[in-house]
């Protein structure tokens, strides 16, 4: 019975791989894994884009196959040249280098995937590079020398593992000039052929000189004439050799020139399309900075609108004291004054209906342990009543009645429930009013005065969270002081829950870290101190930058008021 024979072909090979990706992985895998999607999503693009296949990868490796050498190092460059413009936009810290080898050999088919020596030379070459280098086989510059405007080093031959002979490799430089690669062979062109008729010719006359010295005189006439017809067919090939070689000089400059067009088309739609990326982005972040201005003008508007209601409520109080008649010398000292007024309560509720998403505030009392929020006139539109009692361990449970005034829902009658903890002079809750999720916080009049004074200065500061565990993404107002170059963002009180410091200075060229501690005030890690750090940059009166409050991704604004 006959056995098939085994399939083979000639191919180029490309091997990548990702430098240092496990001691990457070990720091941080999530980062990680979001920085390689996104390096793979441009190293596949640019792979199928020079007609490659990929037919393996594993991890943070690629292999792909090409028809032609030519694409296949076409391909290597301009996927480490979009990875270091990718690399530059990173932090130092999360960048992820590629190197990559290219080799051009006999390989055996197996379904999708190729086995043997071709393959295994390229992963061996990319084993050996440099990050962000491309290192190629001698069989490779030798079918792309003079093909592309690169400039190549001679490394000489290089031992790889597991492979039986020494390789001669190349580093492929892809900036500055053209490097001078070692001595070709000859070619058959014009020179081959002269060579080939003055062989003939000398051949001819050794021939001649031989003849004379074995016959006679009258031989030397014929053996003359047979030279000169042997010199005049020599040079007659030469003259053909020499048409040949000039039409295939000029075939040459053409395919040349047509590549050269070719590479300059791609360029220009690759830089199209970068553009039109750049804009995009620029767009989305600046539609995304109105959104948390206005998120914070909001923020801000409500605590002013606390401010005033504190504000009012004062002279009530000071004339309910003026009525009350002046108790005699011998009399008992009058009991404390209520805490009417010490605290205040702001509501963020979503969206319901028609009605968008806001804010309010409503007044709250409190007398020991036990507190009531109550706004409107009982049995009106707009009417609302929640209490509860504070627990030993700080929780509080709100729960009332009250009746809507929004457009949708005016004179409906629902019922409000919230649930939250207190941490240090501040309370979060959250819950519902009817069917409108809310989030309820509750401060002191102290704290309430900190963040107005905050928000009254010349520089604002906002922080943008990401959602973490089960704690919901948030905006976080912070407390900017700015002495010359050097800013220190602050919030809460040192020390505390939800407190948050954090200093730095603006660089000659706008450019500034912030980085600093806090202490968290979130469900699952109350109480556990984290760092944080931000990295971005000033246009103008304006900062953004990226970085984290513990493991939670955030952006911070500064903005001159």
């Amino acid at each position: 019975m006959s056995v098939n024979p085994v399939k083979r072909k000639l191919a180029a090979i490309l091997a990548a791989d990702a430098v240092g990706y496990s001691r990457m992985m070990a720091a941080d895998e999530e980062g990680t894994m979001k920085v390689l999607s996104a390096h793979r999503s441009v190293i596949d693009g640019i792979i199928q884009f020079h007609e490659g296949r990929i037919i393996n990868t594993a991890g943070d490796s690629v292999l792909a196959e090409f028809a032609s050498p030519t694409q296949a190092v076409r391909c290597a460059v301009e996927i480490q040249d979009a990875l270091k413009t990718r690399n530059d936009a990173l932090p130092e810290d999360r960048r992820m280098h590629f190197r990559i080898g290219v080799n051009l050999g006999d390989v055996m088919v197996k379904g999708d995937d190729l086995l043997g020596d071709g393959v295994n030379v390229a992963a061996r070459l990319e084993g050996i590079a440099e990050p962000g280098n491309i290192y190629v086989s001698s069989s490779v510059y030798d079918q792309i020398a003079g093909k592309l405007d690169l400039a190549f080093v001679d490394l000489g031959e290089q031992e790889l593992k597991n492979i039986d002979r020494p390789i001669r490799t190349y580093r492929v430089e892809r900036e500055g000039r053209r490097v001078k690669g070692p001595a070709r062979k000859a070619g058959r062109g014009a020179g081959a052929w002269i060579g080939a008729a003055l062989a003939i010719v000398a051949v001819g006359a050794a021939a001649t000189w031989y003849a004379t010295q074995q016959s006679r005189k009258d031989e030397d006439a014929r053996a003359k004439v047979s030279a000169d017809a042997e010199l005049a067919k020599a040079r007659a090939e030469a003259e053909e050799a020499r048409k040949a070689a000039a039409a295939a000089t000029s075939s040459a400059e053409a395919a040349k020139r047509a590549l050269e067009e070719q590479r300059i088309a791609e360029t220009r739609a690759r830089a199209q399309a970068e553009l039109a990326n750049a804009r995009a982005e620029a767009e989305a972040t600046r539609r995304k900075a109105q959104a948390e201005l206005a998120s914070a003008e909001e923020t801000r508007r409500a605590a002013e609108a606390a401010a005033k209601a504190r504000a009012a409520e004062k002279p009530a109080a000071l004339a309910a004291a003026a009525a009350v008649p002046a108790a005699k010398p011998a009399a008992v000292a009058a009991p404390k004054p209520p805490a009417a007024a010490k605290w205040v309560g702001t509501w963020a509720c979503a969206a319901a209906g028609s009605t968008p998403p806001g804010t309010f505030v409503t007044p709250v009392t409190s007398a020991g342990n036990a507190y009531e929020l109550a706004v409107g006139k009982a049995g009106q539109p707009g009417f609302f009543q929640m209490k509860g009692a504070r627990q030993p361990d700080g929780s509080l449970q709100l729960a009332g009645t009250g009746i809507s005034s929004l457009p949708d829902f005016r004179g409906q009658t629902y019922k409000a429930t919230v649930s939250g903890k207190f941490s240090g002079e501040r309370y979060v809750g959250r819950g519902t009013l009817g069917t409108r999720d809310c989030a309820l916080i509750l401060q002191t009049e102290a704290e309430a005065a900190r963040e107005a004074a905050a928000q009254s200065a010349p520089w604002a500061g906002t922080l943008v969270c990401e959602a973490v565990l089960s704690d919901p993404p948030g905006v976080i107002p912070m407390a900017v002081t700015a002495n010359g170059q050097e800013f220190q963002l602050s919030r809460g009180t040192a020390g505390q829950p939800r407190s948050l410091q954090m200093n730095g200075r603006r660089e000659a060229d706008g450019r500034m870290r912030v980085a600093g501690a806090g202490i968290s005030g979130m469900k699952d890690n109350l109480g556990q101190g984290y760092k944080a750090s931000f990295d971005g940059k000033f246009a103008s009166d304006r900062y953004q930058g990226r970085g984290k409050l513990g493991s939670r991704d955030c952006s911070l604004i500064i903005a001159r008021r």
